[in-house]
């Protein structure tokens, strides 16, 4: 197994030499054909007498998915396998959590004004009661009412904090759904196996194994950080991250400085089984994002006597164009995926065989490269985490994805609509930008505009028909201003706080009680071992509001994909024991970071 090295980055880097020039090329391939003047087989050559004949083999597949050492704590320090003799409490802390329904919706007012805010004051109480150590041992701070920082001071100033997250809010349970739920979605029921509820798994699964780490931590041991500790508990990340994490970001920016934090860890993508590996794979780049709101108005009238197109039929005729269009699949050499399925043909011995030399072609061919994408939507990246009603998750990983999500309009049944409003959401690629999707747009419904004869105006944009004119279509952003794709994380093994993250991951997967019956770390074959890759998530978190506070930024979710189920949806639910491993793994990255002179 690849050790400590630098050499061995998993996305490219500034360190990275850059591909051969043309002239290089040129170069190169005058000396392959030199060689193979030697080589072909001739009376005229002596160096082929014993020759009958030559076959170059293929390139060998570079390995560019090196892995940090697998690291625990010292049990001197901390043993963080004694977690596992508090999983009653653990489960019965989720649970209370859960029963606090935290709801937030897309459209609410200020906290005082709007009650709907008035619920979080009920779950801090619940905090407060739940892990009275935190509360005496850590600075609470408040801000824009209910978002949460606690501070674990350390001794050294000089060392930069180790920053967690997680969000307090849930998305709602709708009404119409609740009689599909086994369990009451806001009761907490542990049947056993599986936490059920809404926020089981998203995300007061992250809040409650972070709180559990550290209770924990200050009950059973005599641990003071010598590097300060910094939680944020946003409370609208399911409304975009609008109120809460700005509020976070910009008192921290105030009282710590910008680049100040050593690491960021929040929600993010988890523990993978594909093609016959175990991958951990955190989120190191995040997708942007953009509402479209478009808005089409026309002339009413009496229902009796309707035109070839009601405006709800112009308005479906809009949508149906953009469906039909849908954004490029871009592949770029410093994508995440491309990073993990590099990982993928070294490690996973069940990786399609096709794919795997495809992949090997692509390190070093710009036209094998370019190919690729398609190849990797038509096989898939081997993992299964969409649900029935979503489409491929593998596309979704590497275009720009479009949702036409909310449709109102017409107020009468013998009433034509005179105001239809679609709103559509876009998660941005990588590759892409905000003004590039709404070139798309507006290049995508323009025709259908003409056909129609609509105005168009919006977002930059301008379109006036030369005939009839039928209506108006405006274009404006939802909810929030568009923005941009985060950038990259690094995830070469020079980075030290990716060193940490990903031999922490690996330190305790090869020390849970599956395979250790003491919690000690146990020398793993290779092909058990957690191999760490990079990878991307298709939404997007809170990280989006704290770029400014670290460039180490990875959304990971010690946790196996099976474990957790129904995030948004009905009969959400979360292994207990999977809880448990979860807050045993930030137990052991606090005592990581904290032993860390590199960061």
């Amino acid at each position: 197994m690849d050790k400590y090295t630098s050499s061995q980055p998993l996305l490219p880097h500034s360190s990275l030499p850059e591909r051969s020039s043309s002239k290089k090329s040129l170069a190169l391939l005058l000396c392959l054909f030199a060689l193979l003047a030697l080589l072909v087989p001739s009376p005229l050559n002596p160096l082929n007498a014993s020759l009958s004949s030559w076959t170059p083999s293929a390139a060998p597949l570079k390995n560019t998915c090196g892995q940090a050492e697998a690291i625990i704590p010292d049990v001197a320090v901390h043993d963080i396998a004694s977690v596992w003799k508090e999983k009653d409490r653990i489960v019965s802390w989720h649970q209370g959590a859960i029963r606090v329904p935290t709801q937030v919706y897309d459209e609410m007012g200020e906290p005082g004004e709007d009650h709907r805010w008035d619920i979080f004051q009920e779950l801090h109480d619940y905090l407060e009661n739940a892990y009275p150590l935190i509360h005496k041992n850590l600075k609470r701070t408040k801000v824009d009412t209910y978002g949460l920082i606690y501070e674990w001071f350390g001794s050294d100033d000089s060392l930069q904090p180790l920053f967690l997250t997680a969000h307090q809010d849930v998305v709602p349970v709708l009404q119409d759904t609740v009689y599909q739920w086994k369990q009451d979605p806001f009761n907490g029921t542990y049947d056993g196996t599986y936490i059920w509820g809404r926020g089981s798994n998203d995300d007061k699964s992250g809040l409650t194994a972070i709180m559990s780490a550290i209770e924990l931590l200050l009950q059973s041991s005599d641990f003071q950080p010598t590097r300060t500790v910094i939680l944020g508990f946003g409370h609208d990340e399911e409304r975009g991250g609008q109120r809460g994490a700005p509020a976070i970001r910009d008192w921290l920016l105030e009282n710590y400085g910008p680049d100040s934090m050593s690491l960021l860890v929040d929600e993010g993508s988890g523990i993978s089984t594909t093609w016959g590996r175990s991958f951990g794979l955190p989120a190191v780049a995040e997708k942007g994002k953009f509402n479209l709101n478009m808005t089409v108005s026309t002339l009413g009238g009496h229902s009796s006597i309707p035109p070839k197109h009601t405006n709800i039929g112009m308005t479906s005729l809009l949508v149906a164009a953009l469906e039909k269009n849908p954004h490029p699949v871009i592949l770029e050499e410093e994508s995440p995926i491309w990073g993990f399925l590099q990982c993928a043909a070294n490690y996973a011995p069940d990786m399609p065989k096709g794919l795997k030399k495809s992949v090997g072609k692509a390190q070093g061919s710009k036209k094998a490269f370019e190919e690729l994408p398609e190849e990797v939507i038509d096989v898939g990246l081997g993992g299964d985490w969409a649900t029935a009603g979503m489409g491929d998750m593998t596309e979704a990983l590497l275009t720009t994805t479009q949702a036409a999500d909310i449709i109102y309009g017409g107020v009468k049944v013998n009433a034509l609509p005179e105001v239809v409003t679609v709103i559509v959401n876009h998660r941005i690629n990588i590759a892409s930008t905000p003004s590039d999707v709404i070139s798309h747009i507006f290049n995508t419904i323009l025709p259908v505009a003409k056909d129609l004869g609509l105005r168009i105006s919006g977002l930059g944009q301008s379109y006036t028909p030369k005939g009839t004119l039928r209506g108006h279509i405006t274009l404006g952003d939802a909810f929030e201003p568009a923005h941009e794709p985060a950038p990259i994380s690094p995830t070469d093994l020079g980075t030290a706080a990716w060193r940490v993250l990903a031999g922490t991951s690996r330190g305790v997967w090869a020390s849970r009680p599956e395979v250790s019956k003491d919690g000690k770390m146990v020398d793993l074959p290779e092909k058990e071992e957690l191999i760490m890759a990079p990878y991307m998530g298709t939404g997007n978190t809170d990280t989006r509001r704290y770029w400014d506070l670290t460039r180490n930024i990875y959304r990971w979710r010690y946790f196996p994909d099976a474990a957790n189920q129904g995030a948004h949806t009905i009969n959400e639910r979360v292994s207990a024991d999977a809880m448990v491993e979860f807050a045993r793994f930030y137990q052991a990255l606090i005592l990581n970071v904290d032993a860390s002179r590199d960061m």
